[in-house]
């Protein structure tokens, strides 16, 4: 993926101002600052949510538009937010397909738009199994499951979509130390057994320098800084995030 220019105003409000970046094959981009830089909104803007108002995005060398989310599904680009985009009455097989639910096959399945499922927990199990992600019982309603379960669905979920392009939002928040790391592990086992491109937004700065290759920092809604994680350490990423060093 490369973004040139891109721009995203609310009014008056330069929420994205002209930011440039490029996101390579296998590698996992870092993107970081304070509150209110502008990381969530450009997200947002890769994954559909928001529409560009300036600027422009290409994949695979090819110019795009992504004007909402099912745009940016169709590129291959899946995003995990920090709420996890989870229904917490519905089960792991319902939260997975959920909006691209199977129908069972023939005319009256098509005609009645009968829900396929047993077809949605086999691939649920076998997803998850794949991603050595262990929940005891796939049927259980998401409410019950810990913080660090539902974030291995919504991550199981961006992967079975064959999300070439995966946006982590924030992805180790409101987790215990033992999640934090069995998600960062998965985080890297995804780049590096399929070969996805990933971009992470965290506060963590530990957790940035843990699993990125390289780190764009953004201020005020402009890119300050673009290091490669061998060539920089989190106190000179921290003096770009403040403006101040």
């Amino acid at each position: 993926m490369e973004v040139r220019g891109l721009c995203k105003f609310f009014g008056g409000i330069k929420a994205v101002n002209n930011v440039d970046f490029k996101l390579y094959e296998r590698e996992i981009v870092g993107i970081v600052g304070d509150n209110g830089a502008g990381k969530s909104t450009l997200i947002k803007v890769l994954s559909g949510v928001y529409e560009k108002t300036a600027g422009k995005i290409f994949v695979h060398g090819q110019e795009v538009e992504i004007r909402n989310p099912s745009d940016a599904r169709r590129l291959g680009i899946e995003t995990v937010y920090q709420d996890q985009g989870l229904i917490p009455i519905f089960d792991a097989a319902s939260n997975l397909f959920l909006g691209r639910e199977k129908l069972q096959e023939g005319f009256l399945g098509r005609a009645l738009k009968l829900v396929d499922d047993r077809f949605m927990m086999q691939e649920t199990e076998r997803v998850l199994s794949s991603l050595g992600i262990d929940i005891k019982d796939a049927r259980s309603k998401v409410l019950y499951l810990s913080g660090g379960q539902r974030q291995t669905i919504a991550i199981g979920r961006a992967v079975y979509w064959r999300g070439k392009i995966l946006i982590f939002d924030e992805p180790t928040n409101n987790l215990g130390v033992k999640q934090e790391r069995r998600v960062l592990e998965l985080i890297k086992r995804i780049r590096d057994e399929l070969g996805a491109s990933i971009i992470i937004i965290s506060h963590n700065i530990a957790h940035i320098f843990e699993v990125v290759d390289r780190i764009i920092v953004l201020r005020n809604g402009e890119k300050v800084g673009e290091k490669l994680k061998t060539e920089t350490n989190p106190a000179e990423i921290i003096a770009m995030i403040t403006g101040v060093g």
